[in-house]
């Protein structure tokens, strides 16, 4: 039986996932933040692509920081 080489702690995966993203989504057209939040949402959607769909107003990642701090709730599917 062959033997695999599987990266088993949880957070070096997180971590392992992200740095791939990072490298493989073009994010040049976003401020950091913007970029912080677009790796999330392709890590949740799996496809680097999406980013270039992604499109921030540009108060959006305060704005969502402000609401957020404040109680709002996050709707998702």
């Amino acid at each position: 039986m062959a033997a695999y080489d599987y990266i088993h702690d949880g957070m070096a995966i997180y971590e392992r996932s992200f740095a791939i993203i990072r490298a493989e989504a073009d994010l040049s057209r976003f401020s950091d933040a913007e970029a912080d939040v677009a790796i999330r949402m392709i890590h949740a959607c799996g496809q680097v692509e999406a980013a270039s769909h992604f499109i921030f107003s540009s108060d959006f990642v305060a704005s969502a920081r402000t609401a957020l701090a404040a109680g709002a709730p996050i709707f998702c599917d």
